[in-house]
């Protein structure tokens, strides 16, 4: 029995390792705000290099965002396989995906395209709301 859990141990970690780009595990200390107001029902997920996978289920309606370093786009990712919101699985390392048709931004400060760093990432939804995604 024990060989056996040191076994899949072994495997689980080969093939994390392997695929560190398409696997995003839950941040449980990141930070989600929109237009500067903390939103408590979302979940952020990162993967090796700090791309982030949101899931936005505030406001009544579920929301998933993919952002990726290669390409600094926000987009709704076509192919995603997820574990119980802990983990979730891309279709391939640059994840394919629509792009997010950006909202008006009406009477709020202006903002262009994505502000990516190693602990902050910026974005506007289909609404035009600023999303804040703070990874501590």
């Amino acid at each position: 029995m024990r060989k056996l859990l040191i076994l899949l141990t072994i495997i689980l970690v080969a093939f994390v390792v392997i695929n560190r780009q398409r696997v995003f595990l839950l941040d449980p200390i990141a930070r989600v705000e929109r237009d500067g107001v903390k939103v408590d029902h979302a979940k952020a997920m990162i993967n090796y290099s700090n791309d982030v996978l949101l899931m936005d289920g505030s406001g009544g309606k579920s929301r998933v965002y993919l952002v990726q370093h290669w390409d600094k786009e926000p987009v709704a990712p076509s192919v995603l396989k997820c574990l119980s919101g802990m983990a979730c699985l891309t279709d391939d390392d640059r994840a394919t995906g629509t792009p997010i048709s950006i909202g008006a931004r009406g009477n709020r400060a202006p903002f262009a395209g994505v502000t990516m760093t190693n602990r902050k990432i910026e974005f506007l939804d289909e609404n035009g709301a600023l999303i804040e995604v703070t990874l501590r």
